[in-house]
């Protein structure tokens, strides 16, 4: 079915966001789809392009993770959306465009699934504002939101140089639930290209398949400080997928926060996949991880929980690259930390 690429106007987007707790938030909640339709139908509101592609509907993830519903929606979001470039697919305006034309349905259904919390009313708001404009900061913002996650994720994981699947790495990292995965690794500025973002999920998936290492978003957080110590002495943009590879393979398992099953053949026990698929689905809903749970202050600022960040652990004597130095510093979260865990970080 062939449609249109269309966009939010600027003011219409300032203004939806704006007000977006206080005029639009309630048309999820009471699932009035017919006034968000009639909202964004509204040609002073958003505007159709000449891009041309080919829509797929999506199918709604249910409460309950299904990997292949999820794996099957990245298929369906890149082989529609491709048409869009980097430099488009982040921009908040054609997103929140997308989610309410086209992809209306899924957006409400994933906020009936997933997102509606009757029990915890700040929550569901926090979580429906974070997942539906952008309130985190770009990066942070695209691993986020319901629509463009689906699309970052086949961008940079599609293995094109696997002719016969390149989703393959796409469907290893999404066979546990993926958000707080995607968050810790898509919001860090070491993913700056597909060399290296391919680099660290061969790395992760070797070390979980072959070395037993526990799923969760320590692999993936702890991958991007080790990238970001190989950055002070080496261009990370002149490392090969391999290079990438094994510098992760050989370091990953120094970081003490990454954790391996004690008996390799464990790790194929049900009881063991069960217990690392919970403690990441756990990530998904806590203050910790999900930077959607983001409260504003009068001062338009968005408190955003982060975890206290340890000094790292050595580099391995077995890198070959180089002896690496410890930096004090690594991301503008280490920055802004204070004793209760908590950034700021502007709007």
């Amino acid at each position: 079915m062939t449609r249109y690429i269309k966009y939010v106007t600027d003011e219409f987007l300032k203004e939806f966001k704006n007000e977006f707790l206080v005029k639009y938030a309630h048309l999820y909640k009471s699932n009035e789809m017919d006034k968000l339709k009639s909202v964004f139908s509204d040609s002073n509101h958003v505007i159709e392009t000449s891009i041309e592609y080919e829509y797929e509907p999506l199918e709604v993830e249910p409460k309950e993770y299904d990997a292949d519903i999820v794996r099957c929606n990245i298929r369906r979001v890149w082989e529609s959306l491709k048409v869009l470039t980097p430099v488009q697919a982040e921009m908040e305006k054609i997103w929140v465009a997308l989610a309410h034309t086209d992809y209306l349905e899924y957006q409400m259904g994933i906020f009936n699934s997933q997102i509606a919390n009757p029990d915890n009313k700040k929550r569901e708001e926090s979580s429906l504002k974070s997942r539906t404009i952008f309130v985190n900061g770009a990066k942070r913002s695209l691993a986020i939101h319901n629509l463009a996650i689906l699309w970052w994720l086949a961008y940079y994981f599609r293995d094109d140089q696997n002719i016969e699947n390149p989703y393959h790495l796409i469907d290893f990292f999404v066979s546990t639930p993926y958000r707080g995965n995607a968050v810790a690794l898509l919001s860090s500025n070491i993913i700056s290209n597909k060399e290296i973002a391919l680099g660290i999920l061969e790395a992760v998936k070797v070390l979980i398949e072959k070395e037993g290492m526990v799923v969760n978003r320590f692999p993936y957080s702890e991958a991007g400080k080790i990238l970001n110590e190989v950055g002070g002495v080496r261009i990370l943009d002149t490392l090969t997928r391999e290079e990438v590879k094994d510098i992760l393979i050989k370091n990953l398992p120094n970081s003490h926060k990454v954790s391996f099953v004690n008996d390799k053949a464990e790790a194929e026990d049900d009881t063991a996949l069960t217990a690392a698929k919970d403690e990441n689905q756990d990530v998904e809903i806590t203050e910790l991880e999900r930077p959607i749970e983001a409260t504003e202050t009068n001062n338009n600022v968005v408190i955003l929980p982060v975890e206290s960040t340890d000094a790292l652990a050595p580099v391995s004597e077995t890198n070959k690259v180089a002896d690496l130095p410890v930096l004090e510093v690594t991301t503008q979260q280490e920055k802004n930390e204070d004793d209760d865990d908590m950034w700021i970080a502007p709007v």
